[in-house]
Protein backbone atom coordinates (compact mmCIF):
# COMPACT_ATOMS: atom_id res chain seq x y z
CA UNK A 1 0.00 0.00 0.00
CA UNK A 2 1.31 3.59 -0.93
CA UNK A 3 0.81 6.26 1.74
CA UNK A 4 -0.71 9.48 0.03
CA UNK A 5 -0.11 13.00 2.07
CA UNK A 6 -2.35 15.32 1.75
CA UNK A 7 -3.11 19.01 2.70
CA UNK A 8 -6.23 20.84 2.40
CA UNK A 9 -5.98 24.55 2.96
CA UNK A 10 -8.28 27.82 2.43
CA UNK A 11 -7.72 30.97 3.94
CA UNK A 12 -11.63 31.07 5.16
CA UNK A 13 -12.40 30.73 1.80
CA UNK A 14 -9.77 30.80 -0.75
CA UNK A 15 -9.50 32.40 -4.18
CA UNK A 16 -11.76 32.98 -7.11
CA UNK A 17 -13.91 36.00 -7.32
CA UNK A 18 -16.13 37.41 -4.71
CA UNK A 19 -18.93 39.90 -4.57
CA UNK A 20 -17.64 43.21 -3.89
CA UNK A 21 -19.61 44.50 -0.63
CA UNK A 22 -21.89 47.18 -0.01
CA UNK A 23 -19.88 49.07 2.98
CA UNK A 24 -16.00 49.85 2.20
CA UNK A 25 -13.96 47.20 4.18
CA UNK A 26 -11.46 48.29 6.99
CA UNK A 27 -7.76 47.78 5.86
CA UNK A 28 -7.49 46.45 9.43
CA UNK A 29 -10.21 44.08 9.50
CA UNK A 30 -9.10 39.92 9.05
CA UNK A 31 -9.66 39.24 5.72
CA UNK A 32 -12.09 36.48 4.54
CA UNK A 33 -11.42 35.71 1.32
CA UNK A 34 -8.10 36.09 -0.49
CA UNK A 35 -6.32 34.66 -3.73
CA UNK A 36 -3.66 32.11 -2.84
CA UNK A 37 -0.74 32.80 -5.79
CA UNK A 38 1.22 29.71 -4.10
CA UNK A 39 0.63 27.04 -1.81
CA UNK A 40 2.29 24.16 -0.05
CA UNK A 41 3.25 21.43 -2.83
CA UNK A 42 2.46 17.88 -1.91
CA UNK A 43 6.17 16.83 -1.58
CA UNK A 44 6.33 20.37 0.64
CA UNK A 45 3.59 18.55 2.98
CA UNK A 46 5.52 15.21 2.85
CA UNK A 47 8.52 16.76 3.88
CA UNK A 48 7.32 17.91 7.30
CA UNK A 49 4.02 15.70 7.86
CA UNK A 50 5.35 14.60 12.04
CA UNK A 51 6.87 11.28 11.76
CA UNK A 52 5.16 9.79 14.46
CA UNK A 53 1.55 10.78 13.29
CA UNK A 54 2.96 9.11 9.44
CA UNK A 55 4.02 6.05 11.33
CA UNK A 56 0.64 5.87 13.58
CA UNK A 57 -1.75 6.71 10.10
CA UNK A 58 -2.44 10.12 12.07
CA UNK A 59 -3.95 13.51 10.46
CA UNK A 60 -4.64 16.46 12.50
CA UNK A 61 -5.68 20.07 12.13
CA UNK A 62 -4.06 23.52 12.58
CA UNK A 63 -5.15 26.98 12.54
CA UNK A 64 -2.82 29.54 11.75
CA UNK A 65 -2.79 33.44 12.48
CA UNK A 66 -0.59 35.16 10.60
CA UNK A 67 0.30 38.95 9.60
CA UNK A 68 -0.43 39.67 5.62
CA UNK A 69 3.94 41.03 4.71
CA UNK A 70 4.49 43.21 2.24
CA UNK A 71 5.28 41.01 -0.64
CA UNK A 72 2.39 38.74 0.09
CA UNK A 73 3.92 36.36 1.84
CA UNK A 74 2.66 35.32 5.88
CA UNK A 75 4.77 36.58 8.85
CA UNK A 76 4.12 36.83 12.79
CA UNK A 77 2.66 33.42 12.40
CA UNK A 78 1.17 31.55 15.51
CA UNK A 79 -0.87 28.15 15.86
CA UNK A 80 -4.21 29.06 17.29
CA UNK A 81 -5.84 26.03 17.51
CA UNK A 82 -3.68 22.40 16.95
CA UNK A 83 -5.84 19.05 17.00
CA UNK A 84 -4.90 16.42 18.17
CA UNK A 85 -1.78 18.25 20.05
CA UNK A 86 1.02 16.48 21.16
CA UNK A 87 1.63 15.13 17.25
CA UNK A 88 3.22 18.18 15.84
CA UNK A 89 0.96 19.07 13.26
CA UNK A 90 1.17 22.22 14.82
CA UNK A 91 4.88 22.87 14.32
CA UNK A 92 4.53 21.38 10.82
CA UNK A 93 1.81 23.95 9.97
CA UNK A 94 4.54 26.63 10.96
CA UNK A 95 7.09 24.98 8.24
CA UNK A 96 4.28 25.52 5.95
CA UNK A 97 4.16 28.75 6.30
CA UNK A 98 6.88 30.65 4.59
CA UNK A 99 5.30 28.62 1.49
CA UNK A 100 2.07 30.44 1.07
CA UNK A 101 2.28 33.98 -1.10
CA UNK A 102 -1.00 35.67 -1.78
CA UNK A 103 -2.33 38.90 -4.00
CA UNK A 104 -1.82 42.05 -2.40
CA UNK A 105 -5.81 42.50 -3.49
CA UNK A 106 -8.63 40.79 -1.60
CA UNK A 107 -10.90 39.30 -3.90
CA UNK A 108 -13.45 42.52 -2.66
CA UNK A 109 -10.60 44.81 -3.47
CA UNK A 110 -9.09 45.59 -0.46
CA UNK A 111 -5.39 45.75 -0.07
CA UNK A 112 -3.98 43.10 2.25
CA UNK A 113 -0.85 44.29 3.84
CA UNK A 114 -0.82 44.11 7.33
CA UNK A 115 -4.08 42.05 7.93
CA UNK A 116 -4.62 39.61 9.82
CA UNK A 117 -5.61 36.24 8.06
CA UNK A 118 -6.34 32.77 9.60
CA UNK A 119 -5.34 29.74 7.41
CA UNK A 120 -7.25 26.33 8.47
CA UNK A 121 -4.36 23.47 7.54
CA UNK A 122 -5.94 19.64 7.55
CA UNK A 123 -3.19 16.95 7.22
CA UNK A 124 -4.71 13.46 6.46
CA UNK A 125 -3.23 10.08 5.27
CA UNK A 126 -5.15 8.52 2.50
CA UNK A 127 -3.89 4.63 2.02
CA UNK A 128 -4.35 3.79 -1.69
CA UNK A 129 -3.46 0.46 -3.04
CA UNK A 130 -1.31 0.00 -5.91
Amino acid sequence: MMHLIMLAVAAFSGGGSAAVPAAPVSTMAPLTQVHWLITPTGQDIADVYPPDAVTNGKGGAVLLECKVASNGALEKCRVEIEDPVGLEFGQAAMELAPLFMMDLIAPDGSPVIGRTVRIPVMFQIVLRGD
